[in-house]
């Protein structure tokens, strides 16, 4: 069966896939939270990890519109992920969302929630586009604004488009989010490089690195403990994977 359009790079619904494949998750019970027309959710369905599943049985999929989703055998649910989730507690083994969290208006509750629907020792996977790219980083200086996050749009019809971007978050504000909702084992992944961040990182990243070096050197000096929670997400978040990018892929696990 040939799988629906996506509107996101499949290269990061594949890397999504090999996550939750990586966590020991794929038999497992798969939200796919802001599904689209379901391309992922067909990767899911698709993976021989499930073959003793009948089709489709154990992927769940969720929008806030469900005209676009086209996988047979999923079940589907529409919802506003920032009103909450329609599902019990720990119901999931793994929960993906790709390219949604930016339209979200309260993340960090929404962060919340999917570790509410996850079973203990479950995994989330989701991307987002990244606003601390080296591109985007000069966007802002330039303009006062992040590579793909123009103006924001108040108008529901335009809640799926860039001008539905509304949760501009660098790595380090995911994290804290991740941090504060109760997940842990949080890593880092890239699912492409932007080439004009690579670019600028080329010359930039050296300057990045000594900044980061001495604020950290600061930091222990005046607050050990804050040194010893911050300091390796904040040279993360100055890596070369967080400054050329496309976008952020996160994956964290519910103790």
């Amino acid at each position: 069966m040939q799988p629906p359009a996506t509107a996101s790079l499949r290269s990061t619904n594949e890397l999504a896939l090999s996550l939750v494949r990586e966590a020991g998750k794929l038999s497992g019970n798969i939200l796919d939270l802001g599904a689209g027309s379901g391309y992922l959710s067909s990767l899911f369905v698709a993976a021989p990890e499930r073959a003793a599943r009948k089709n489709g049985e154990g992927v769940e999929a969720c929008d806030i519109d469900g005209k676009k989703f086209s996988v047979s055998g999923v079940n589907f649910t529409e919802c506003n992920i920032n009103k909450g989730l329609p599902y019990g507690d720990a119901t999931f083994d793994a929960v993906c969302s790709i390219e949604v969290m930016e339209h979200t208006a309260a993340p960090y509750n929404v962060l919340a929630e999917i570790r509410r629907v996850l079973r203990p020792g479950g995994v989330l996977v989701f991307s987002v586009p990244n606003v601390g790219h080296m591109l985007s980083r000069l966007s802002f200086l330039l303009s006062g604004h992040y590579y793909m996050f123009p103006s924001p749009s108040t108008k529901s019809e335009n809640a799926g488009r860039l001008c539905g971007h509304v949760a501009p978050l660098a790595y380090q504000y995911w994290h804290y989010g991740l941090r504060l909702a109760g997940f842990s084992q949080i890593a880092l992944h890239k699912d492409r490089t932007k080439k004009g961040a690579a670019g600028a990182a080329i010359f930039f990243w050296p300057f990045a690195r000594f900044t980061t070096a001495l604020n950290l050197n600061r930091l222990a000096r005046r607050e050990p403990p804050l040194y010893d929670e911050t300091a390796a997400i904040a040279r993360d978040a100055n890596s070369w994977t967080a400054l050329t990018s496309r976008s952020l892929v996160l994956r964290a696990m519910r103790p």
